[in-house]
């Protein structure tokens, strides 16, 4: 166990191992961390690894193929347990479009659940250049890592590396991003200031909050609330949407000089550029890290909680249908009969899940 924190950071294939050593080293102590990838090489960087797929996969990788991805971290996937005692909430970072991201990413989320354990995934999503095929293996799982977490962020590669040209500086650029966004999350619920947010009320949050969106921003000198303010509004991260916001998280890190009139400012302009049904604000009040700047993460979640969804009368996914639906029912792992036969991928989709669910279509009865 890496400390005594309720919550947990897992770290899924090589992208995903390099995002959660970036919030290790910028967290610093007490963090707990956890990575996993069917690749050997990646546990030779360092830090608590778990190879998924050994027997499968010799420790060789999935090789770009979601369905070896999956099968490996099913072989596997219970050896997390041993991290697990304790934890109220799990942190996925992973990248999408090739095989242990997609793969083993469901599969951890649909574990987790099983255990009773709220996740997060924050997931990277394909350049554009890499190639239709790999876009497309991220659209086909993306929505059945929605179905499987409690809440999803899923992050263009393209807007993270804010025009940055060269391919070393832009990939470098990518997952330090990620890596101080999910790290400004963490110390919102490690290490809280004057208005806190502990880890049952990020739970009461999370838990079905469905599809969000995420940025974090930092700014410094005379008028940095308000530039704090202009720049989430007109960030490329939060300006993706597929749905109408519904609930707000606000978390204002910054050091003793932090003023009320900058709290109310900060708060003000979220609540009227990105208007929600629920607000919540939270602080960080360090001063050995934040003298002087005020950094603002800002999470965006898009749906309504997924147990009112499912209560809803007419609802593809309420409690009525699926009692009734049988065969059809998506539950947590989204596949109903075909949960324990091997799936049918094509071009990243797993056919053995009834259009309507893969679509997100409703129907009408």
């Amino acid at each position: 166990m890496n400390g005594e924190s309720s919550m947990i950071l897992i770290g899924i294939g090589t992208a995903g191992a390099a995002i959660a050593r970036g919030v290790s080293r910028a967290f610093g102590g007490g963090l707990r961390l956890v990575l996993a990838d069917t690749d050997a090489a990646t546990g030779e960087a360092g830090g608590p690894f778990t190879l998924l797929g050994g027997d499968r996969l010799s420790g060789r990788g999935a090789g770009g193929d979601v369905v070896a991805g999956r099968l490996a971290a099913e072989d596997s996937v219970k050896v997390l347990d041993e991290h697990l005692d304790g934890v109220r909430l799990a942190i996925i970072v992973t990248a999408l479009g090739g095989g242990t991201g997609g793969g083993a990413t469901l599969e951890t989320a649909k574990h987790l659940s099983a255990r009773g354990v709220p996740s997060v995934v924050f997931a990277t999503t394909p350049f554009s250049f890499e190639g239709e095929d790999r876009q497309r293996n991220a659209r086909g799982i993306m929505s059945m890592i929605e179905d499987a977490a409690n809440s999803t962020f899923f992050l263009p590669l393209d807007k993270l590396v804010d025009n940055v040209d060269n391919m070393q500086e832009a990939m470098r650029r990518a997952i330090d991003t990620v890596a101080s966004g999910v790290t400004l999350f963490w110390r919102l619920v490690e290490r809280p200031g004057y208005i806190r947010l502990d880890t049952e009320r990020l739970r009461h949050i999370i838990s079905g909050a469905g599809r969000g969106r995420f940025a974090a921003v930092t700014a410094q000198g005379q008028g940095r609330a308000s530039e704090v303010v202009d720049r989430l509004i007109r960030s490329e991260m939060l300006a993706t949407s597929s749905g109408p916001v519904r609930s707000t998280l606000c978390g204002i890190l910054a050091g003793d000089d932090l003023l009320l009139s900058e709290v109310g400012k900060i708060a003000d302009g979220v609540r009227g550029a990105f208007a929600g049904l629920t607000f919540d604000l939270a602080t960080v009040n360090d001063e050995a890290t934040f003298s002087g700047r005020i950094s603002v993460v800002l999470m965006l979640f898009e749906s309504g909680a997924k147990a009112e969804d499912e209560a809803r009368p007419g609802s593809v996914m309420s409690g009525r249908r699926r009692r009734t639906k049988g065969a059809l029912s998506s539950g947590p792992t989204g596949r109903g009969r075909f949960k324990n036969a091997e799936p049918t991928i094509w071009n990243g989709e797993d056919l053995d899940i009834p259009t309507f669910i893969r679509k997100n279509l409703n129907l009408d009865f």
